[in-house]
Parts: structure tokens; C-alpha cells; sequence
């Protein structure tokens, strides 16, 4: 089953789908190139304050070397003032320095600065288990061991650099005398080292170690950092490692840019998708266009060569005259199918430029739906196929509608069933009301015939423009114009068409039409023309406004067959002039072009009907034009005229019109 309902529909989605890859694509890249950057950077950061922090420390710690001297220079014996001349020279202020310590056999004789460092004097460091395994290192190894980081005797957190000190006794034999060492309060200590900067160039940190207690202790740094996402490396230390981790500050940094750039990529994806869409269907609007008027070409072609060679053939002076007339039946044939197709065609083109208009009115449905009845009934009876039409569920209402809109849809429809289902063969029609809400009301129409069908590839074709699926019997039967045209009415009433069709199985069309209910009240009466008494005509006067001689001729021919006499104005000025010289109801009625030079046939009604005299108001004025369309109508009523012939002119129709217009006179 094919669903045709209206909607937005993606075009060239594929090409948008193409865009989008390519923007998550570049998206990615661009965030792996952004992560290697910054792990490039951050590892590049990490090597500097690794190193940096390094060479601080170990500089520190290699001051105790000047005191170790001095004691190597005294042979072991150094008074405190000494002591404390020396420890001046190394001791900064705000270096990190806690305390520089003089320790003969590892016990802490001297301090400097005193002040803090009270509860280490006089402690003996090979007596202290905890501290005993570094204390043991510097002396075995003879160069500066480090102990900690750990919490200190004295208070806070620090570390503590010992260098052995060894001496030569009288016998000239070596012995260890005791260690010169620092005390280093690291958070101070590292400031120099630049570590509090890091996260003013957007970088996290954390210096941590394993002491020689087994605990892991962070130096510096945030406590809480992400391994995972950090670059770490080591910091060497005597006889110890530290271990520096750098990190992103922000590590949504990188996706957030890499998010901006996808959204710009999508923004540029969508317009040049749109771009690209509109250039596809730029160039389709030029090949449709190009396609289009291709099958008009050839469409125009066909009646025209027929016209024409019938002509041709029945110019012959010595042709018999019943093969005459047969041509001129073949001629008018084909000059009415040149006409239903001029017509859909001005039609086709007005939806798609979206200038249909529908001109509603109040109608009881059975006006609808009879006239329809009847005129498929002829037609069907003329081919030998069956109509059956199903009322049960449908009950008349009077409703708000364009009736020559829903006869179109119908009758071609209809129309449709009859051509495409051979003789001998069935069309249902089943029609259901369905009130929808107080004030809607839609009819539901099931058209069903078991005739020829169309094949599953033609369906999704079947509404566009000269879409005709070539049968063997029936190439070439219509415009193709028909279904288009149903698609585009049933659109603009807000309804829904749908269709099922199998080969030589026969097609089901649904169509469903909502219409405004309207009080019973305000229905429209329509006309008898079935009685029409056309020898009213004979003897009247009707005054032809026509600027092309053709049409006066073909005009005045076709009014002259029933007696009328006929005056000729060959624009609207003149014809403004004879009705205004002319003694009052010598006219019986007029016949109004519309577009005409000097005054076209709006202008000239509207001056008619401006007269100061009796007939000016009453005098039948009838539009004859080309302009066909529910809006020319319109248009020609309120500029004062009383009804509409369409060019070519149906020779009943103006028959007709003429009479029941002078009958109403």
C-alpha cells in the first residue's frame, strides 16, 4: 500500500549523513591531536619541575658538606660558637632550612637555630629504631642519606639530609665520627622550586614518595589527583626517589574544544548540506522543468498533428461528404483533448507555484455527489462496465466546499476506473460519513475496479506529472495530468489519498475529505437545465465585446444558429460606447472578454453598471475568456458580472447560459 499523505520530506540525506561522519572524524582527530599535545606538554612540564625541584633539593642538601669539612678540619673538636659561625653561612632565611644540626656519634649536640629544634637536642639517632635503617645507610655507603619525608620530632613535615663524617685516629685508621646534617621543611623548601606556579599554567600536581617506613606520603601537590590521566616521572634523591605526577587542571578542556569544533563542523555539515540540497533541486527544477515542457511538447504534438492532418484531409473538394465529417469529428476530438490538457497543465502549474485557490461555498453533498453519479453513469454504460454505488453509511449534509474542486477530484477518479477497466468488468464506490467533530464533517470514499492495475514500480510514480505506465491496449490513453491535479486538490482541502493496485487485478483508491458543516438553512438551490426552452434566444440582441476576430467569428457564427442578433465591439471602450448610445434594453445581454486593449472587461463592466439608466444594472453581463481559473471567476463576479464562460467555448454551455441568464432577467 502506498501512503501519499503531504509532509516534510529529507532529501539528499545521505550527502548530510557524509558531513556529519566526516565532522566526528574530524572531531576525533582533532581531540586525539589536542590529547597528544597536552601529553606532550604536561610531560614536557613534568621533565622541567622534576628536574627543577631535583637540583633544589639536592643542592640543599649538599650544603652540609661545608660543615663536615670544617669538622674534618678540627679534627671532630668544634665549640658551639664555631658550630654556630659556620651553620650562619649556610642557613637561609625562607630557603626551607629547618635546621642545620651538629651530631658527633649521631647524637644531636648543636642546633641552628635553636628555636624549634628543642626536642631533637641530645637525641642518639642509632638508638631511634624508626630512624636507625637510614641512619645505618649514610654510614655504610659514606655519602648523604636521606631520611623521610616523615613527621618530624620538632613538629611538621620535613626530611633530613646526613652526611657521614669520618675521621683518621693516631694510628692512622678510619673511623666514623659522627654526620653534619639538614633538616628540610618541605613545603617551604619546594617554593623555590616553583611547584605552587603549575596551576596558574592550567596544571594539577601532586610530589609523593615511599619513606623508609613503607608510607606513602605526599610531599606537595593536591592529595586527590588522577593517576590515571597524569604523566609521572622520578626525582632522584640520595639513596631515595620521589616521584612528581602532572596532570590537565581542567581535563574537559581538550573535549569541550574538541566539542566546539564538532559543532562548528556540524554547523558547516548542515550548510552545506542545505547548499547542496538546493543546488540538487535547483537542477532538478531545470531538468523537471526541461522534462516538463518535453511532455507538453510531445503531449500538444499529438492532438495538433491530428488537427492539422484531418484538416488537410478534409480540404479536399472532392471528398465524400460523410468521410467529411469524420474527419471533423476526429478534429474536434482531438481539439478537446488539446484543451483538457492546455487546462490540467494551468492547473498542475498554478499548485506548484501555490496560486489553486479554493472558492468555498455552502452545498448539500447530494449536489456533490449526484452530478458525478450521473455523468459516470454515461460513461460507464457507454464501455459496458458496472457501477456499483454503496450509500449505507452515508447521510447528506450541507457543508462548506468547493464543489468544482471536489467534482475535479472525482471525476477523474472515476474516470480513471472507467478507461482502465475493460468491458464486462466492475467499479465499487463506497462513501461513508464520518462526523469528526460537532462542526467537521468527512466523507470517506473507497473507488475500487478490478481492471488492468499498475505494477508495484509505477506506484510511487502515480501522482507525479504525465506518470502514465504503458499497457499494451491503453499507450497513450490521457494527459497524465488527471492524478496530479486529484493530489494537489485533495491537498489543499487538508484531506488524505492513498492507493493499493495490483497487475491485471484491479486498483483501490481512499480518499478521505474533511468538510466545515453548514446550517441546512444556507445550501445553494441549483439550477433545472434539464427543460431549458432555447427559443427565448431567438430575436434577442446581445452586444459581443471581443477584440480578436477568431473568437468574433467563431462568436457571432454560434449566436446567429439560434437567431440572435449579435453587435460587435472590438474592445471595452467601444463596447462601453455602443451600450451607451443604444436606447434602453435594446441590448438583451453581453458578452464580455476580459482581456481586451484600450479597456480590458472589468473596467468596461464596472463603467456599465455606473450608468445612470435602468437596463445598466439588470442587463445580463456574461464573462467569455480564457481565464478559467475558481479565482478569475471570482474575480469577474465582483466586478459586477453575472456569470462565467470559459474559452473554448462549449457551444451547449453558452446556449444554456445565455437562456437561464435571460430567463432570470
Amino acid at each position: 500500500m502506498l501512503h501519499l499523505k503531504d509532509g516534510w520530506q529529507k532529501r539528499y540525506i545521505w550527502v548530510f549523513g557524509v558531513f556529519l561522519c566526516m565532522s566526528f572524524i574530524v572531531s576525533f582527530l582533532y581531540y586525539r591531536s589536542l590529547k597528544q599535545q597536552t601529553h606532550e606538554n604536561i610531560a614536557r612540564i613534568q621533565t622541567i619541575y622534576a628536574d627543577r625541584t631535583g637540583n633544589l633539593v639536592n643542592s640543599i642538601f649538599h650544603k652540609t658538606d661545608v660543615l663536615a669539612a670544617v669538622v674534618k678540619l678540627q679534627n671532630g673538636n668544634i665549640t658551639e660558637k664555631t658550630f654556630n659561625d659556620i651553620a650562619k653561612l649556610v642557613y637561609q632565611e625562607k630557603s626551607g632550612i629547618r635546621g642545620i644540626q651538629y651530631m658527633p656519634d649521631a647524637i644531636v649536640t648543636f642546633s641552628y637555630p635553636v628555636k624549634g629544634n628543642e626536642g631533637v637536642i641530645g637525641k642518639n639517632f642509632l638508638k631511634i629504631p624508626e630512624r636507625l635503617k637510614d641512619v645505618q645507610l649514610a654510614i655504610n655507603t659514606k655519602s648523604i642519606a636521606l631520611s623521610g619525608p616523615y613527621h618530624l620530632i620538632q613538629g611538621g613535615l620535613g626530611v633530613v639530609a646526613r652526611n657521614p663524617v669520618f675521621l683518621t685516629n693516631a694510628a692512622g685508621q678510619e673511623y666514623f665520627w659522627g654526620f653534619s646534617a639538614i633538616i628540610l621543611d618541605l613545603p617551604d623548601a619546594l617554593e623555590a622550586a616553583g611547584l605552587g606556579h603549575l596551576p596558574e599554567s592550567g596544571y594539577d600536581f601532586q610530589l609523593f614518595c615511599i619513606n623508609e617506613n613503607n608510607e606513602r606520603l605526599v610531599i606537595a601537590g593536591n592529595p586527590k589527583l588522577n593517576m590515571s590521566n597524569a604523566v609521572q616521572g622520578a626525582i632522584s634523591v640520595p639513596h631515595h626517589e620521589w616521584t612528581l605526577a602532572v596532570a590537565e587542571l581542567d581535563p574537559w578542556y581538550d573535549v569541550t574544544k574538541a566539542g566546539l569544533v564538532l559543532l562548528v563542523c556540524c554547523f558547516f555539515s548542515l550548510a552545506f548540506w542545505m547548499l547542496y540540497s538546493l543546488f540538487r533541486q535547483k537542477q532538478n527544477a531545470i531538468r523537471a522543468k526541461d522534462k516538463f515542457f518535453s511532455d507538453i511538447s510531445h503531449d500538444m504534438r499529438t492532438p495538433l498533428n491530428a488537427i492539422l492532418g484531418f484538416s488537410s484531409l478534409a480540404l479536399n473538394p472532392s471528398l465524400p461528404e460523410a468521410t467529411k465529417n469524420l474527419y471533423l469529428g476526429k478534429i474536434q476530438n482531438a481539439g478537446k483533448l488539446l484543451l483538457d490538457l492546455i487546462n490540467d497543465t494551468l492547473t498542475i502549474s498554478k499548485g506548484n507555484s501555490g496560486k489553486i485557490k479554493l472558492l468555498e461555498a455552502p452545498v448539500n453533498t447530494d449536489h456533490l455527489i449526484n452530478p458525478i453519479r450521473e455523468t459516470i453513469a454515461v460513461l460507464a454504460e457507454a464501455k459496458g462496465v458496472t457501477i456499483t454505488w454503496n450509500l449505507t453509511n452515508y447521510t447528506p449534509k450541507t457543508v462548506l466546499a468547493d464543489h468544482l474542486s471536489v467534482e475535479k477530484i472525482f471525476l477523474n477518479l472515476l474516470n480513471n476506473a472507467v478507461k482502465f477497466t475493460p468491458a464486462g468488468g466492475h467499479i465499487f464506490v463506497t462513501l461513508q460519513a464520518e462526523p469528526i467533530t460537532n462542526s467537521v464533517y468527512a466523507i470517506d470514499t473507497t473507488i475500487k475496479d478490478n481492471g488492468i492495475g499498475m505494477s508495484e514500480e509505477f506506484l510511487p510514480h502515480i501522482f507525479e506529472p504525465f506518470s502514465q505506465e504503458q499497457q499494451v491496449g491503453y499507450a497513450g490513453v490521457g494527459t497524465g495530468l488527471g492524478l496530479s491535479i486529484v493530489k494537489q486538490y485533495v491537498d489543499l482541502m487538508g484531506g488524505t489519498i492513498t492507493v493499493e493496485s495490483q497487475l491485471q487485478r484491479g486498483t483501490t483508491f481512499k480518499i478521505h475529505l474533511p468538510f466545515k458543516l453548514m446550517p441546512s438553512a444556507t445550501a445553494t438551490v441549483s439550477l433545472n437545465t434539464e427543460n431549458i426552452d432555447y427559443s427565448i434566444l431567438r430575436g434577442k440582441k446581445v452586444l459581443l465585446c471581443e477584440d480578436n476576430i477568431l473568437n468574433q467569428q467563431i462568436a457571432v457564427a454560434l449566436l446567429k444558429n439560434k437567431d440572435i442578433v449579435v453587435e460587435v465591439a472590438e474592445n471595452g471602450q467601444v463596447g462601453v460606447n455602443k451600450f451607451t448610445t443604444s436606447t434602453e434594453n435594446e441590448f438583451n445581454a453581453i458578452l464580455m472578454d476580459v482581456r481586451m486593449p484600450v479597456m480590458d472587461g472589468f473596467e468596461a463592466t464596472k463603467a456599465i453598471r455606473a450608468l445612470k439608466r435602468a437596463d445598466a444594472q439588470t442587463i445580463p453581463i456574461i464573462a467569455m475568456t480564457a481565464d478559467i481559473f475558481p479565482e478569475d471567476i471570482k474575480k469577474c463576479l465582483a466586478a459586477g458580472m453575472n456569470n462565467h464562460l470559459g474559452k473554448p467555448i462549449d457551444t451547449k454551455l453558452l446556449y444554456q447560459t445565455l437562456a437561464l441568464e435571460l430567463t432570470k432577467k
